[in-house]
């Protein structure tokens, strides 16, 4: 038996994930009909009966309790009319409380096909006895001769037949109250029955649908997510190629998992040729940084022997030029050589003064910002110290400066500071040069990102100090106000002992 269940829900998990996503969410909404048209077929056959109840209190109870009425009033008018022609005398007055007679045995006639009958026949019975007895006695009291025992008797035996009549009639009119009272009992039983029903069937249809469709919108759920998350992946070049995503229906979501694993298993090749690329163009660029060296040094040593061999200034714009040429170029080749190291050379930090390196870098740029008609005003304040690695704080700096050079407005100062707070243990380092506004200050620190297109650049600049920052939980943030753009960074100040 337990073989059986299992081999059913295998089968029905097998033909629930060969259904469209559509179906899927049709099949609470179908078991719900089909359970409601049962729980219909049981409700019509319940308000069935009521309506049968109802008739027959339409057709035979009301009636019967009428006639019941209309007899009492009769048989009242019948003892009335009797007495009237007792007092008068005549006797073809008794004659005429026939007609109440006929009418009242009529009345009790017509009731004789219902449930009732044996009841109707006592009555019809005691009527008849009383009727002949009040109307004998009558006569005899208008002949008058007869004496007063009998006479007496006759009154007694007249009286006790009426009493008996009505009493039959009490006795049928509590029948029929009794029934009635049972039968609307029986019909509010019925309804609350239905209405509880009622009320537990849309319960348990709500509840099974619920969970119905909460399995359906999990596991839809589930595996879109999958999907969504596997998509991104892919998207952010993070996609885990030895992985395939699992794929058990053959609806639309699992035609869809297909078409991304076959997708996978593509881009799977395509990305190891990347991959190889990416390696031979790295060796490269490191082969190129390295090449680049020696001839860089000769050129800054050659650069600085014509500064000390010239005898006039007529040279010294010339070799201001080939001096600022020579340092961006410098920048640009330890930015390489950062890039291309960083993951593979470890970075220590050590206790650094921010104020000596700020200053050196800021000699190192004056000619550039000559050259480019700008220049740098700064404040720095003295024995500001934090913990990081030398390299790292120089490409932090430089990036930062040569951003703001190449960016900055003509004949406008490029103002630099370093201040330490007297709240908290934190030193701000601040650029600030006047620019356009920077559009997108959240991406301006991705990796490849310009804001023109028409600076030429490696764009890694900002990424770099982004990588740094976030390595040495430097807090950083772009902004602008009054017309520039401002760059600040917030290190964790380090007391050097003995200051």
């Amino acid at each position: 038996m337990k073989n059986k269940s299992i081999n059913f829900f295998k089968e029905f998990i097998k033909y629930y994930n060969s259904l469209s996503i559509l179906k899927k969410f049709l099949i609470p909404s179908i078991v719900g009909f089909m359970f409601f048209l049962f729980f219909y077929i049981y409700i019509l056959s319940s308000t069935t009966y009521m309506k049968e109840t109802i008739h027959q209190i339409n057709k035979e109870s009301i009636p019967i309790y009428e006639t019941i009425f209309d007899n009492e009033f009769l048989l009242q008018k019948i003892s009335f009319e009797l007495n009237n022609a007792v007092v008068a005398k005549e006797l073809d007055w008794i004659k005429e409380t026939n007609a109440y007679a006929s009418k009242i045995q009529k009345n009790i006639e017509d009731l004789e096909n219902t449930s009732l009958k044996n009841e109707l026949i006592k009555i019809k019975q005691a009527f008849n006895d009383y009727y002949f007895e009040a109307s004998n006695l009558s006569e005899d009291l208008i002949e008058d001769d007869n004496t007063y025992d009998y006479i007496h008797i006759k009154t007694q035996l007249v009286v006790s037949k009426y009493n008996k009549v009505l009493e039959l009639y009490q006795s049928l009119r509590e029948t029929i109250k009794s029934g009635i009272k049972n039968d609307v009992n029986s019909i509010y039983e019925t309804s609350s029955k239905i209405l509880f029903n009622s009320s537990n069937a849309f319960i348990l249809w709500i509840v099974l649908s619920s969970l119905g469709l909460f399995y359906i919108y999990k596991d839809m759920s589930s595996r879109i997510k999958q999907i969504v998350e596997e998509a991104e992946s892919i998207a952010e070049g993070k996609a885990n190629f030895h992985k395939r995503l699992s794929s058990l229906s053959s609806d639309e979501l699992g035609l869809i998992v297909n078409s991304i694993n076959t997708f996978i298993s593509k881009l799977e090749k395509n990305h190891e040729d990347l991959e190889d690329a990416k390696d031979d163009i790295k060796r490269f660029i490191a082969d190129t940084v390295h090449q680049i060296r020696t001839p860089l040094s000769s050129i800054l040593m050659n650069a600085e022997m014509i500064k000390d061999l010239q005898e006039d200034d007529s040279l010294t714009p010339f070799i201001d030029s080939i001096d600022a040429s020579i340092n961006m170029l410098s920048n640009s080749y330890e930015d390489l050589s950062y890039v291309t190291s960083y993951d593979s050379i470890k970075y220590n930090p050590n206790l650094i003064s921010l104020s000596e390196m700020l200053e050196k870098r800021i000699a190192f740029f004056q000619t550039i910002c000559r050259m480019n008609l700008k220049e740098i005003e700064s404040d720095v304040d003295i024995n500001a110290y934090t913990y990081i690695n030398i390299v790292e704080l120089e490409r932090l700096i430089d990036n930062n400066i040569s951003n703001a050079i190449k960016y900055a407005k003509i004949e406008k100062p490029i103002y630099i500071s370093l201040v330490k707070s007297k709240k908290s243990n934190r030193i701000i380092l601040e650029f600030r040069s006047f620019a356009n506004e920077i559009k997108d200050k959240n991406k301006i620190f991705q990796k490849n990102y310009r804001e023109e297109e028409s600076k030429r650049g490696l764009g890694l600049g900002l990424n770099i100090v982004k990588n740094i920052c976030d390595k040495y939980n430097i807090l950083y943030v772009a902004s602008y106000k009054n017309n520039q753009n401002i760059f600040t960074y917030t290190f964790d100040e380090i007391k050097k002992i003995g200051i």
